[in-house]
């Protein structure tokens, strides 16, 4: 039987938490007393000796002290656990890292709007700490964050303002909607927002290329290859990296503060485990408060905090379809999805993340999984080419989580290569054992139904048992 008396906060920005407890030693012998197992292991054992003495070092017995009442055991949701923890980590690092506050490219999408709701709910906790609390170590290190030996926040609207600095680069492929999205958001937490346009940096870029080589790059769209439209997106990726890094250096010096700021990235661990990013683009950043959770969580985190912080903008960045912006619109309209660029969905993804980290799935494994997951909406060749193409593109991708933005631990699936999930950055992409074994078993299982010997669907697991042992034992290839 297990009782909790007492419990300390899960996550909170003190450095040190001390909690206690009254308890009655009677309670816990008369406990042991009742197990059989301690009394039968007691009668084959010497007994403990004591040692009389004339002194205690407790209290006179008073039956009428009061014992602590046994608590129920909160435990919080994902949803509170990402809204908290990253916060509590975000704040350690900046109090650590001595600069003065965070820079945050904020494009309208449910990862980078996740994260300035993160910083806020940081500043939530600040506050909380400062009024509620009172930690003096908390308002210590915020004053010297801020460089004001005064300054006592009021709201966390106030503290957001002088912590958070967000940015929306806009580019000619950039549509109102994510612009409005980003405005209502940055004035709801009261950041510091700026919006710019990088068209002019993108041009000058792409007009050296052009003098070298007398070579113009041209979208697809516009009658370009793959090669053309993919560098297109990719400059423009990696110039907001650099405006980044301009900005975080000198948006204090504007406001007449000292020191910088930190640049915050927005790569989830969908994106990273499928290589759907750029590399050096603005998910390479100082710390990445995200990146160790899928896109499914944070739009549950989202659903949250909507109501949490009252900021129902969040209903409308959750409901848009998730999209990079970096090839040309068509008649002012997305014209590009994420999900259409890489060829599976955010839901899929994250099934994939989970069997390949937690369940420690390879390609031939990982098919033999999801071929009765998902058999009532995918053939099983179908579900053979979205496991192919799933680790095809996994394998190419590899090696920019070499140089990966350090980011905050929270599940289990998180592909972060520098800790928690040491793997080679250099594979075959072919796969060509594993994917053969794949192509044995598509094969199998079509001869198999074309014969009628097993029904189309792998519902039921109790049917058929010599054909489902063969299944997973796999055939020589």
């Amino acid at each position: 039987m297990e009782m909790w008396l007492s419990r300390a906060r899960q996550f909170a920005l003190s450095e040190v938490e001390v909690i206690a407890s009254t308890i009655d030693l009677e309670d816990i012998r008369s406990y042991r007393h009742c197990l059989r197992s301690n009394a039968t292991l007691a009668s084959s054992s010497l007994s403990y000796p004591r040692v009389v003495v004339d002194f205690s070092l407790s209290l006179e017995h008073d039956a009428t002290f009061p014992t602590a009442v046994p608590i129920d055991w909160h435990f919080l949701e994902p949803e509170e656990e990402i809204a908290q923890g990253p916060a509590c980590w975000l704040w350690d690092y900046l109090r650590r890292s001595g600069q003065g506050g965070f820079f945050l490219p904020l494009s309208g999408g449910v990862d980078s709007s996740s994260t300035a709701v993160i910083v806020y709910s940081m500043c939530n906790l600040v506050l909380e700490s400062i009024h509620q609390g009172g930690d003096q170590k908390v308002l210590s290190d915020l004053r010297r964050i801020l460089a004001s030996p005064e300054y006592t926040p009021k709201n966390a609207q106030e503290l957001c303002n002088k912590i958070l600095f967000t940015c929306y680069m806009a580019s000619e492929n950039s549509s109102k909607e994510t612009r409005t999205r980003a405005d209502i958001l940055a004035g709801s937490l009261c950041s510091t927002h700026t919006n710019i346009i990088i068209d002019k940096a993108v041009t000058a870029c792409i007009e050296i290329f052009t003098t070298a080589t007398t070579l113009i790059p041209k979208f697809s769209s516009n009658g370009g290859c793959a090669r053309q439209n993919l560098a297109l997106q990719n400059i423009q990726a990696r110039i907001r990296m650099v405006l980044s890094y301009l900005f975080a250096q000198l948006m204090l010096w504007t406001r007449g503060r000292p020191g910088g700021l930190l640049v915050l990235g927005s790569a989830n661990v969908d994106e990273s485990l499928r290589g759907y990013l750029t590399k050096y683009d603005c998910s390479s950043a100082d710390i990445n408060p995200i990146g160790g959770i899928s896109k499914t969580d944070l739009r549950r985190f989202m659903n949250y905090a909507k109501t949490k912080f009252n900021l129902p903008i969040l209903n409308d960045i959750i409901a848009a379809p998730p999209t990079a912006e970096l090839e040309p619109l068509k008649q002012g309209a997305l014209a590009q999805t994420d999900e259409e660029d890489m060829g599976m969905t955010y839901e899929e993804l994250s099934q994939y993340g989970r069997l390949r980290k937690i369940e420690c799935c390879g390609p031939y494994s990982m098919y033999c999984k999801l071929v009765q997951t998902w058999s009532s909406k995918y053939t099983s060749k179908q579900v053979a080419e979205k496991v192919k193409h799933f680790f095809r593109c996994y394998a190419i991708n590899r090696h920019k989580m070499t140089v990966v933005t350090p980011s905050y631990h929270a599940e289990s699936y998180s592909p972060e290569d520098n800790r928690f999930d040491l793997r080679p950055f250099l594979y075959r992409a072919n796969w060509s054992w594993q994917f053969r074994a794949i192509d044995k078993q598509v094969e199998y299982i079509a001869s198999v139904k074309r014969s009628g010997s097993v029904e189309n669907s792998f519902s039921s697991r109790t049917k058929n048992s010599d054909a489902s042992s063969r299944l997973r034992a796999g055939v020589a290839v």
